[in-house]
């Protein structure tokens, strides 16, 4: 690979962004997941300045025709959105994962890396459904006029990736190494992202967030009646508690002395971030100097109820079993869930910045307190950017938010 390639940071210009449409409107009842990205889609719309492209799953019969109504009803120009239906796994709508990884050089160049997948572990890597995940990337990036392309036999999700743009990976070692490609030292790990992604140095974070942890290893916590409180996540990535918002400048999540007072999750989460921030703080960019680190707060944990019979419950139940990793028995008359919730969770692209928030009317004030707190740090951090709080709870309860779902691109051709 030329030294010259690189992938850039999300921070600089795009040209494209890529998101697969969900194929659901309600993850659970009553919360309507398709209005958050509809939302996402009208502001990259209105203030991102780039091609917004659309995969519509061609095994979900009438999803492009469901989409394009509901956009079409929200007042959006069909006409300047660019949809597609390449094959995908219905369950991967979190295009940020296995959406198209384009490098750039400064000769105008790009250079497509195709890692392999395996729904965040859940199935052999490249297995049926999952090489149409793998193949979408590929297929969306030539689609922009990105031909040459750079495979590998590892395992790598968009989310858990967060460049600088010159030389600086940080990735979560948990997942890359224990979770995603044990068959491999982390040592080779490294040596082979290094040559995917033409980096220097790759920081790597111990644990992510304990909330966003693979949901099926054990609960997070107990009700006061011993009722299981799970995760509604097992992705484990970086870009739910870590990010770059310009080379030389990293935003931390942040959970308060008198947040872990209040229960073990808090705990752990603090604990895993104050280990981050003593990894990033002991870092160093290509030329030695340190990286400047912002916090963000931690969002509020929000927690609903799935039984038997909802699609959540059914799918999770599916996935875990009968029991839980560590022998815990799966509830067999509620499941008890924590939302993928995260200020983290943002999406940068050219002049606007799409964040997150959360409360509701009947919340805790607190969680109102929360997100005007994360969209003062996003506002401090983007100054220049126009900063967009999306009601995003119900996108964030079917496992992902805002930067999950959507995949930024930058082609120079097409700049």
């Amino acid at each position: 690979m030329s030294s010259a390639f690189r992938y850039p940071g999300e921070f600089e210009p795009q040209t494209d962004v890529f998101v697969e449409w969900l194929p659901y409107g309600e993850p659970i009842e009553g919360y309507n997941a398709l209005a958050p990205v509809t939302e996402v889609v009208r502001n990259l719309m209105e203030h991102g300045d780039v091609q917004v492209h659309i995969n519509c799953c061609p095994m979900v019969e009438g999803l492009m025709e469901s989409c394009k109504q509901t956009l079409g009803a929200a007042g959006l120009d069909l006409e300047k959105i660019d949809f597609t239906q390449f094959n995908e796994d219905p369950n991967s709508f979190y295009f940020r994962d296995n959406g198209p990884n384009v490098l750039v050089n400064d000769e105008g160049e790009t250079l497509v890396v195709n890692p392999s997948w395996s729904f965040y572990g859940r199935y052999p890597k490249n297995e049926g459904l999952r090489d149409y995940s793998r193949q979408i990337g590929v297929q969306s990036a030539i689609a922009l006029g990105c031909y040459d392309v750079v495979s590998s036999d590892m395992v790598s999700e968009g989310g858990d990736r967060e460049f600088n743009g010159a030389g600086v990976l940080i990735a979560i070692e948990d997942t890359e190494v224990r979770k995603r490609n044990p068959e491999y030292t982390k040592e080779q790990i490294e040596e082979e992202y290094k040559r995917l992604w033409n980096v220097e140095k790759i920081i790597w974070l111990p644990q992510p967030l304990y909330d966003d942890d693979d949901f099926r290893v054990a609960p997070l916590d107990y009700e006061a009646d011993g009722t299981p409180i799970v995760g509604a996540s097992f992705a484990a990535h970086t870009d739910e508690m870590c990010r770059f918002i310009d080379k030389n400048k990293i935003l931390l999540a942040e959970v308060t002395e008198e947040e872990a007072a209040e229960n073990r999750i808090s705990a752990e989460n603090k604990r895993r971030l104050d280990a981050a921030y003593e990894v990033l703080a002991a870092a160093t960019d290509v030329d030695g100097n340190p990286f400047e680190i912002v916090r963000i707060p931690a969002s509020a944990h929000i927690q609903y109820i799935q039984r038997p019979g909802d699609d959540l419950y059914d799918y999770y139940h599916e996935l875990v079993g009968d029991a839980f990793m560590d022998g815990t028995p799966w509830p067999e008359d509620e499941l008890h869930l924590f939302g993928a919730t995260s200020y983290c969770n943002f999406l940068v692209c050219n002049g606007v910045v799409l964040g997150q928030r959360y409360w509701q009317e009947g919340m805790d004030e607190a969680i109102k307190e929360k997100d005007a707190q994360a969209e003062a740090a996003l506002k401090a951090c983007f100054p220049d950017r126009k900063v967009v709080m999306i009601d995003s709870l119900a996108l964030n309860m079917a496992g992902g938010g805002v930067h999950c779902w959507t995949k930024n691109v930058y082609v120079p051709a097409r700049a």
